[in-house]
């Protein structure tokens, strides 16, 4: 055990060894994605008691754990907890909506299905906030009083890279250079409210009820929207051809030029197949017939020896002409 560390020290810490242990479990851990999503939440759980117990002596002594805000439970600022995720995903989807990007389909009992998940999902999210805001953001605070809050956020994020980059359990859609950017942007944010739940209540339940809130709200919008890519997609083409008129007559043209040329060029290839081919594969025309001799006039056919043949078929044979 180590007596030394600082405050800061024991964050950073912390941290290296929860990054570590969720890098050894997306390399090695098993395939199903429910399995190593609810795996990665307790590594964040097993970091704590690996500084509480193992690294620092501080697990020993009541003063440890109570650092963690678990012993109040902050009931004033459970419907902020409550109310503010709600908000932020109703304010976003209510946009698409209003855009035509997204309709919806919701269940008959989607009411009581979004309780039991809120209910289920804090329960878990439990396990990831006792390392980040319990433990990690307390012992950061000490050194950076305002950055704390979206720098926890902002690491909380990269936490969750080797799932989403090794595997494909936690959020495969979507280019990885658009999604992790985005993604890391959400919870830097999602990171300063956290905090300030934590800070101000003194507790971790308020963030923990934000968490699952969170995460069980966006789960059920997601699951009862529904996007029609190829209705966007046909009426993009539409308005494209409409303002492009010209180019698509252009392209009109040009398609059928291009198959005239292909036909013009069959053709020839037809005809070709037809000549003969040297050795070096170059086709060669046929030579033509040898000309027959001339006679006097220059003609082929001189019309003055068939005049003396038909004179001499006149007079009988040796008969002399006079």
């Amino acid at each position: 055990m180590i007596r030394s560390l600082t405050e800061v020290q024991k964050g950073w810490i912390f941290y290296l060894i929860t990054l570590g242990l969720a890098l050894l479990l997306a390399l090695f851990g098993p395939t199903g994605t429910d399995a190593i999503q609810t795996l990665n939440m307790f590594t964040a759980t097993a970091g704590v008691l690996l500084m509480l117990l193992v690294v620092t002596p501080d697990g020993y002594h009541r003063a440890g754990w109570a650092q963690l805000g678990l012993q109040r439970a902050g009931f004033r600022y459970w419907p902020l907890a409550l109310l503010a995720p709600m908000a932020v995903l109703v304010a976003s989807y209510g946009a698409a909506t209003l855009l035509g990007m997204v309709t919806w389909r919701f269940e008959s009992d989607t009411v009581i299905n979004l309780a039991i998940k809120i209910v289920i999902i804090s329960f878990l999210a439990f396990f990831e906030e006792i390392g980040w805001r319990g433990y990690m953001l307390p012992k950061l605070a000490t050194g950076y009083p305002r950055l704390a809050p979206a720098l926890v956020g902002f690491l909380h994020g990269v936490w969750h890279l080797p799932l989403m980059l090794l595997t494909t359990a936690y959020n495969p859609a979507g280019n990885r250079l658009i999604v992790v950017p985005l993604f890391l942007a959400v919870l830097t944010v999602a990171g300063i409210f956290y905090g300030y739940l934590r800070n101000a209540s003194g507790s971790l339940w308020p963030v923990v009820i934000a968490h699952g809130t969170f995460n069980a709200v966006l789960g059920t919008l997601a699951g009862a929207a529904v996007i029609d890519n190829e209705h966007r997609r046909v009426r993009y083409r539409r308005d494209w051809r409409v303002h492009t008129s010209r180019a698509h007559h252009f392209d009109l043209g040009a398609d059928e030029a291009l198959a005239g040329a292909k036909g013009r060029s069959s053709r020839s290839a037809e005809q070709a197949v037809d000549r003969p081919v040297s050795s070096l594969g170059s086709s060669v025309t046929p030579a033509e017939p040898e000309a027959r001799p001339a006679g006097r006039c220059g003609v082929r056919r001189c019309r003055a020896p068939a005049t003396r043949r038909a004179r001499g078929r006149r007079h009988p044979p040796g008969r002399a002409r006079r």
